[in-house]
């Protein structure tokens, strides 16, 4: 139990200095976190280049797979030569993301207001707001990465947080778990007594 309550408080106060970190350098961060994608689109290209090469001879679409390995390797190249670049690219493919579940929204929400339902315009209204949103995240990239990474500061804090307070409940549990298995020591003496 004693290890759990430091492994808990050592990785809260990691968390939680490492999320006001990211509130105050959210861009940076932002930065930081798209090289870490560019390197793991680079390794997953890698390991499927392998894994084509050596099934181009048992798999009839293994040559697709090589194709796209080394897609996956270039792409994941470029991402790591430029971290600024990177980041724009995550935040477009976030935007054009949301966009697309605006548009599908709006669709849905017809559906619904055909088959009777009355709050079909929530719906509409989300999908308009969805499509206009990610419009603004395509034309304003800098203030879409500073603001993703806020919030990515925010939930690592309350991550620290929430570890914090899981601490303090252990630490309470193993309170109550002592007392107990002391009132039934004491019981257990006045009972042969």
């Amino acid at each position: 139990m004693k290890r759990v309550n430091t492994y808990l408080l050592i990785t809260a106060l990691l968390m939680i200095v490492l999320g006001v970190v990211c509130i105050l350098n959210p861009v940076d961060i932002f930065n930081s976190m798209a090289w870490l994608v560019g390197l793991l689109i680079l390794c997953t290209g890698v390991t499927s280049l392998f894994f084509g090469l050596r099934a181009q001879r048992y798999l009839p679409n293994a040559g697709s797979t090589t194709l796209l390995a080394v897609f996956q390797i270039l792409v994941g190249l470029m991402m790591l030569g430029n971290s600024v670049l990177s980041a724009v690219a995550i935040v477009a493919i976030f935007a054009i993301w949301v966009m697309f579940e605006g548009v599908s929204l709006s669709v849905l929400s017809f559906d619904y207001k055909r088959s009777g339902y009355e709050r079909w315009w929530i719906m509409l209204l989300l999908g308009v707001c969805s499509l206009v949103l990610g419009f603004l995240a395509l034309r304003n990239p800098e203030k879409v990465e500073a603001l993703m990474g806020i919030l990515l500061g925010i939930g690592i804090f309350a991550n620290g947080i929430e570890r914090v307070v899981a601490f303090s409940a252990l630490k309470r549990i193993g309170n109550t778990l002592r007392d107990i298995r002391e009132s039934a020591t004491a019981y257990n003496i006045d009972d042969k007594q």
